[in-house]
């Protein structure tokens, strides 16, 4: 059976074996149509006896009456079957993680790389790379590329000078 992950448990609320949860808000619905959700690393099922709403989402588990008995189950990944969602939630990453692997060539600089990560910063992407033992930053503006090329994993760009001396 395939599994989405809808969100994660939180902590006990109140004292009668209600649970927080924390829900991506696309998955709401379905999870409030659901009769059972899987909780945990590897997913067990647990059978809903009712959601509550109202400013906090939480879920009462059948035979699960006490805090500490949904303690255990704090803090887990939940999960829905993937035939109970109706949407599924947008893939994250960036239009830049494609070149993750990719090497980067520049005037006046040696060649850069591999890029091993990009950073998604609220203005701009930052390939993050290695250069003799350290960690550097390399802005991936529209500006600073000229060129993609696919074929031989290349990023072409003009940077500013003295970009890795700082």
């Amino acid at each position: 059976m395939e599994l989405v992950q809808i969100g994660t448990t939180g902590r006990p609320h109140g004292v009668r074996g209600e649970l927080g949860l924390f829900v991506e808000e696309v998955y709401e619905d379905d999870l409030l149509l659901a009769r059972a959700v899987l909780i945990g690393e590897r997913p067990v099922p647990y059978f809903v006896e009712r959601f509550r709403q109202g400013g906090k989402l939480t879920v009462k588990l059948e035979k699960f009456d006490t805090r500490e008995q949904v303690n255990l189950l704090a803090n887990r990944p939940l999960w829905l079957p993937a035939a109970e969602v109706s949407v599924m939630a947008p893939e994250e990453g960036t239009p830049w993680d494609e070149v993750i692997g990719y090497r980067i060539q520049a005037e006046g600089y040696p060649e850069l790389g591999p890029i091993e990560d990009i950073l998604d910063l609220p203005e701009h992407y930052l390939a993050e790379i290695t250069h003799n033992e350290k960690t550097v930053y390399i802005p991936l503006h529209d500006d600073l590329v000229r060129e993609v090329r696919n074929e031989d994993g290349l990023l072409l760009m003009e940077l500013p000078a003295g970009l890795l001396d700082l």
